[in-house]
């Protein structure tokens, strides 16, 4: 089968709304929640976010002429001045790009988001010039937990524990005078054996250290991008149906609508 099924459809929606809808009554439902969906995706944000953070997931679209075709969804959740999450949308593309992110950035801009103090994300090559080109007052931090994971990736087995934990001395460190006195340790130490690693953090040292800059409070929510995988594992459980597979766009917008009016 190409997707779901009417009878599954109304399953999900049985499941993520709490209720059971007969198959006479999900027509209407269905055309509501895309309707809702799609006020969602273009209603009109704040002009400040405190933080934002950019991730996304990738999941498996019926695509006429293709079939089965594996595309991105792109995912950016604000932080408000007052400490309150906000879904600020979602959008399936192709594939993740830092192209396909300014894009995103760029609507996020016309739906009247004007300034952002700080964007939490990966390493996606091209991502923070693309935040530059858009919001360029706002900073950027790279998440450390995905340095920390590549970095681990590149080395010997044997060398992981010792690595991850002169790492964690840095992104640990209690000011960042600190961790740049524990970046030096992790040269000294690493820099011959592993320079492409090492060289990461050296050049990358002021995006890796950037959530020094704000509230100690804050730092372990700045410093990476927990809280966005934590809300897309939410996703993933939310939209986990026939091994992600949906038999149209439209579809992935209902269930992603859906599952976030749910967090």
């Amino acid at each position: 089968a190409a997707g779901v099924s009417q009878r599954k459809a109304a399953e999900i929606l049985s499941l993520l709304l709490g209720h059971r809808y007969s198959h006479e009554t999900l027509s209407a439902l269905t055309d509501q929640v895309l309707e809702a969906a799609g006020a969602f995706r273009t209603r009109l944000l704040p002009e400040e976010m405190a933080f934002v953070y950019l991730d996304g997931l990738s999941l498996k679209v019926f695509r006429e002429g293709e079939g089965i075709v594996r595309e991105s969804v792109y995912v950016a959740l604000g932080i408000a001045p007052d400490g309150e999450r906000r879904v600020l949308g979602f959008w399936l593309l192709p594939t993740e790009s830092a192209l396909g992110w300014e894009g995103v950035l760029g609507e996020l801009w016309q739906r009247g988001l004007r300034r952002v103090l700080l964007f939490i994300t990966d390493g996606l090559p091209g991502l923070p010039e693309a935040i530059r080109r858009v919001y360029p007052q706002a900073e950027w931090q790279r998440c450390v937990v995905h340095g920390v994971r590549w970095s681990l990736s590149q080395v010997r087995a044997r060398d992981r524990g010792l690595l991850a934990e002169d790492l964690r001395r840095v992104y640990g460190a209690e000011s960042r005078e600190e961790a740049l006195g524990a970046l030096e340790e992790v040269k000294a130490a690493w820099g011959s054996r592993y320079p492409g690693v090492v060289g990461l953090w050296v050049q990358d040292s002021g995006a890796f250290l950037r959530f020094y800059g704000y509230p100690k409070v804050l730092w372990p929510y700045l410093r990476s991008t927990n809280l966005m995988e934590r809300f897309i594992r939410e996703l993933r459980r939310g939209t986990k149906v026939r091994d992600h597979k949906f038999p149209k766009e439209e579809a992935v917008y209902k269930l992603l609508y859906l599952e976030s009016e749910r967090q």
